[in-house]
């Protein structure tokens, strides 16, 4: 595929990889999600960004 297709698909990609790569970051670095093993609200929040924007790609 090329041109404007494309780039939807490439923006869509970029959207899921960015929200996956804040969840990460977050998980990695609060104390709370590494103790217990659990998401706290931000990361649930994260999580559900993750989830959206795959959803959005794949609709």
């Amino acid at each position: 595929m090329t041109g404007q297709v494309q780039a939807q698909l490439d923006a869509g990609d970029r959207a899921v990889q960015r929200a996956y790569s804040k969840f990460i970051e977050h998980t990695q670095l609060c104390e709370p999600c590494r103790k217990d093993g659990a998401d706290c609200e931000t990361a649930a929040e994260l999580r559900q960004a993750w989830r959206d924007a795959k959803k959005a790609v794949a609709a």
